[in-house]
């Protein structure tokens, strides 16, 4: 019993050492990936988190540029409108007053020509001495809205081409206001484009990405990486620039109207000017930066799982090659046992096992003061039988008898076993006299109706003789006691002519001595 107990034992650890591996290569897989993905996104939000930083740097940059060199042309275009109302420079000859009016400003680089014009829009006087003022700008949309206008401020438009210089520009112009307040015409300027592209030109801002020039309107003026055919564009409409007009400034992530391509935007409106920049780094530029390192962790990741699940798998194949070891040695230590417990010819149990189990009965029923029986069964004649039909066929008179023995005794309640030559036992736990007496006669009556041939002078089949003794046992009983009460039981049952059932006087029983005293 405590055998069995001990392989169960060791098969149920083998089995749960078996599942903590698994668990802990799974887990540790688990957490391997799990680190692998933190590593990887982190890497991401720090690339994309970095990338917004920059732009929004470059877009400061780009913008106090921008500002300085408009607000820097803006204050000549005011200076202009304010001259041109002073009666004292009116007065002057017509170069004087150009002189005076046109500061080396509107002739610094990257700037273009400025004129004045009356409240009609002919040209009244220029920067360019050599320029015609034969021009008319009463059509201008720019003359009309800033005619139209009392507080627009500063006009903006372009892109267009000039006629003077044949390059593009961004016209700039500011209304001139008449002492009673009426139209008095507009002084007008401009900025090459090619200044600002030449400036963006100069920022590093990375594969696919792109700065942009915006009218408040959503008309493209610049675009760095320039693109001939989106200048002069009107984008108000994209969703792009819808999100631009929520803010003042911001950082969002879109996809491009113009090449559909997903890009980081940081965007800002122009102080007060009707101009609005975007940094637009493109979101393939900024997967550069972290995607090859993000490669890295995957590859190292997938080695240490690979790893892991290997190492996984060769300790669970060496827990069910130990586990298949030990079940077979678990196999063959219980088959020796069984062997060790069985009689190899008839297949009952043996000696040992006949002794184990009467001495722990007899101590369950001192125990619990109930009766245990005993029948001691023997072959009749059976010397005479082997010496006359040969040990072949006495063999199978034991098989015989063990046949019967095992048709008639229940192993739940009784044990029936061979204890040596032609001699068997059973064991009855629980069982009086009345019961133990039935069963001995079944027996005896079994191999009778087998008719298991003889000699003749012996009665012509093979018969048993059965002794049987019945005890309560107490403090001074012994297995062997009630061995010796069934086999003088058996020994009257051979003298009284055998092929009978003999028990023990019950004299013996507690209850009898009992009575007695």
């Amino acid at each position: 019993m405590r055998a069995r107990w001990v392989i169960a034992a060791t098969a149920h650890l083998q089995d749960r050492a078996s599942r903590l591996i698994a668990i802990l290569g799974v887990s540790v897989t688990a957490g391997l990936c799990a680190l692998g993905l933190y590593l990887i996104c982190d890497l991401r939000d720090g690339a994309w988190h970095q990338a917004e930083q920059n732009a929004q740097n470059l877009l400061s940059l780009i913008e106090q540029s921008v500002a300085r060199n408009v607000e820097m042309y803006d204050l000549s275009l005011r200076a202009v409108a304010e001259g041109v109302r002073n009666p004292r420079i009116a007065a002057l000859d017509p170069e004087m007053r150009r002189l005076v009016l046109f500061d080396r400003a509107a002739t610094a680089p990257g700037l273009g020509k400025m004129f004045v014009t009356d409240e009609t829009g002919r040209i009244l006087i220029g920067s360019d001495p050599s320029a015609s003022t034969e021009a008319n700008l009463s059509a201008n949309p720019d003359f009309q809205a800033l005619r139209n206008d009392p507080d627009l401020g500063l006009a903006v438009s372009g892109p267009r081409v000039s006629r003077v210089s044949g390059t593009q520009i961004m016209a700039l112009s500011r209304r001139i206001t008449k002492p009673d307040g009426s139209f008095g015409g507009v002084v007008s300027g401009a900025i090459h484009l090619p200044y600002f592209r030449a400036l963006f030109e100069r920022l590093h801002i990375g594969q696919g990405s792109a700065i942009n020039l915006f009218q408040a309107d959503g008309t493209l003026i610049v675009r760095h990486p320039h693109l001939a055919h989106m200048v002069g564009r009107n984008i108000a409409q994209g969703a792009t620039f819808q999100r631009f007009r929520q803010a003042r400034r911001g950082v969002i992530v879109e996809r491009s109207a113009v090449d559909r391509a997903q890009r980081l935007y940081a965007f800002a409106h122009l102080a007060d000017l009707p101009l609005l920049v975007d940094v637009a780094v493109s979101a393939e530029s900024i997967r550069a930066t972290w995607w090859p390192r993000a490669q890295m962790v995957i590859a190292l990741t997938l080695g240490l799982s690979a790893a892991t699940l290997s190492l996984t798998l060769l300790l669970q194949r060496e827990n069910v090659r130990r586990a298949a070891a030990e079940a077979s040695s678990r196999a063959a230590t219980a088959e020796l046992a069984t062997l060790a417990l069985t009689d190899s010819l008839t297949g009952l149990p043996n000696r040992r096992r006949y002794d184990e189990f009467l001495a722990k009965e007899m101590r369950r029923s001192l125990r619990t003061r109930t009766p245990i029986s005993l029948l001691l069964i023997d072959a009749d004649r059976f010397k005479l039988y082997n010496d006359q039909f040969g040990h072949q066929h006495g063999d199978a008179v034991l098989r015989a008898v063990a046949a019967c023995l095992t048709q008639l005794v229940d192993p739940l309640d009784a044990l029936a076993c061979r204890i040596g030559g032609e001699e068997f036992a059973v064991v009855l736990p629980g069982a009086g006299t009345a019961e133990a007496r039935s069963v001995a006669e079944r027996i005896r009556r079994e191999m009778v109706l087998r008719q298991i041939p003889h000699a003749d002078e012996v009665g012509g089949a093979v018969t048993l003789s059965v002794g049987g003794a019945t005890r309560v046992p107490d403090a001074d009983d012994s297995p062997e006691r009630l061995f010796r009460e069934a086999d003088a039981a058996l020994y009257e049952a051979k003298r009284s002519g055998r092929n009978r059932v003999r028990f023990a006087e019950p004299d013996a029983l507690p209850e009898t001595r009992q009575r007695s005293a």
